[in-house]
C-alpha cells in the first residue's frame, strides 16, 4: 500500500463531523473548508466575504474550498447555514515486507492471445500517485494524455524526492511497453493520464481525482486509500463513477489494503460499494464484502531506472485496472457495470 509522506507540521486529536457523524482522530487541521452547496461560484462569493476556489463539479452541487483562519470554528458555523450541506475542515490524513514470490500474469491471465485483439487502444487510464519517471525505458514511449502535480500545481508527475517511486512500479504494470525489453504492460496502448499526489490533503485528493474526470480517464487506479474515508471524496468519487465515460461510468479502481482487516462500511475509499476493489490472496490483505476481485499478488515491474518486486494489493489493483482497460477497448459501448461484470465471469467462472 502507498505511504503518502506527511508533512512536517503538528497534528493533535481533533472533531469533524463526517456523514452526519462525530469524528474525533489525529489530524492536522489545514487552513480552509471545504462546502458542499447547490449555490454557483457567483451566489456563494455574494454570501460569504473570504477567497475561495471551486475544487469539484458534481452532478446536482458543487464543492468548494474557502480559506480560513480558524477552519473547526468556521466549519460549525457554515454548517448552521441553509445554504450549506455540509462544511468540513480541509485535514491531512496520515497514509498507512512483503513475500517476494513473483508471479507471470502474461500466463496467468492469458494476455497474449488478448493482446490479438487488444492492447487498449482508445482507453485512458488515470493513475493516482506519487511521482512517474516517464524516462525509464520501459515507459518514455507511453502515450500520455496528461500529466499533473497535484501538490506542486505543475503540469508535471516525475518523482520529486528519493522515495517518490511507487507510482513508477504501479505505471509499470499497464503501461510498460512492448519493446522486447524488461517487462511487458497489460494495456501498453492506453493513454495515461499521470497525477503525482504525495501527501492525503483533502482538498488535493478530490482535485486529482476532478483532474482525472476532466481529462476523461475511463479507468482511475488508486493503489493507496486512507486511513478515513470522507464525505467530500466520498461524493465526488460516487458523481466520477455515476458520469464518466459520458454517462458509461469510470472504473475506479481501489486497493483493498494490507492489515488483515475486514473493511466495513464507510471506513476507507475501499468501502464504497460503487468502486472496484481488489484484495490480494496472502494473509496480509483486506477482506470482506466489499471486495470484488482477490489476485495473487508479487510481480516484476519498473523501478526507478530498474526492475524490481512490487507486492501488495498496491500490485494487485493496477492488475484489473489493465484488464478492464483490455474490456472497455473491445466493448466501448458497454457500460462499465457490465465489463466488470465480464471481466469477474472470464476470472471465476471459467
Amino acid at each position: 500500500m502507498l505511504l503518502f509522506y506527511a508533512l512536517s507540521l503538528h497534528s493533535k486529536e481533533v472533531c469533524i463531523e463526517n456523514f452526519n457523524k462525530k469524528i474525533c482522530a489525529n489530524f492536522q487541521i489545514m487552513s480552509s473548508v471545504i462546502v458542499k452547496t447547490k449555490l454557483s461560484k457567483s451566489r456563494l462569493g455574494a454570501k460569504i466575504k473570504k477567497p475561495f476556489k471551486q475544487i469539484a463539479f458534481l452532478e446536482d452541487s458543487n464543492l468548494f474550498l474557502i480559506d480560513t483562519n480558524n477552519s473547526l470554528l468556521y466549519a460549525k458555523e457554515l454548517s448552521s447555514k441553509e445554504f450549506v450541506i455540509y462544511a468540513q475542515p480541509n485535514i491531512l490524513q496520515q497514509k498507512e515486507n512483503l513475500k517476494r514470490k513473483v508471479q507471470d500474469i502474461t500466463a496467468t491471465y492469458n494476455l497474449k492471445n488478448i493482446w490479438k485483439k487488444s492492447r487498449g487502444e482508445g482507453i485512458k487510464i488515470a493513475i493516482i500517485d506519487d511521482g512517474f519517471n516517464l524516462n525509464h525505458e520501459d515507459l518514455k514511449d507511453v502515450n500520455i494524455a496528461f500529466e499533473y502535480d497535484v501538490e506542486q500545481k505543475r503540469l508535471n508527475s516525475s518523482p520529486k524526492v528519493s522515495i517518490d517511486r511507487h507510482g513508477t512500479s504501479v505505471a509499470g504494470i499497464i503501461f510498460a511497453q512492448h519493446n522486447n525489453i524488461g517487462i511487458d504492460g497489460i494495456a501498453p496502448n492506453a493513454e495515461f493520464i499521470a497525477i503525482r499526489q504525495v501527501s492525503n490533503v483533502t482538498s488535493e485528493t478530490i482535485l486529482a481525482f476532478t483532474i482525472a474526470y476532466l481529462a476523461k480517464a475511463d479507468v482511475i487506479n488508486c493503489s493507496w486509500q486512507s486511513p478515513l474515508l470522507l464525505e467530500p471524496i466520498y461524493d465526488v468519487i460516487i458523481d466520477i463513477v455515476k458520469r464518466g465515460r459520458k454517462g458509461k461510468g469510470t472504473a475506479v479502481v481501489f486497493a483493498a489494503g494490507n492489515n488483515a482487516k475486514k473493511i466495513l462500511i464507510k471506513t476507507t475509499e475501499a468501502s464504497i460499494p460503487e468502486v472496484v476493489v481488489v484484495a490480494a490472496t496472502q494473509k496480509y490483505s483486506n477482506y470482506g464484502k466489499f471486495v470484488d476481485f482477490t489476485l495473487t499478488s508479487g510481480i516484476k515491474t519498473t523501478q526507478k531506472n530498474t526492475y524490481g518486486f512490487f507486492g501488495g494489493t498496491s500490485a494487485t489493483a493496477p492488475i484489473i485496472s489493465g484488464l478492464l482497460a483490455l474490456k472497455m477497448s473491445a466493448n466501448k459501448d458497454l457500460a462499465t457495470k457490465k465489463i466488470i461484470k465480464k471481466l469477474k465471469e472470464d476470472l471465476y467462472e471459467r
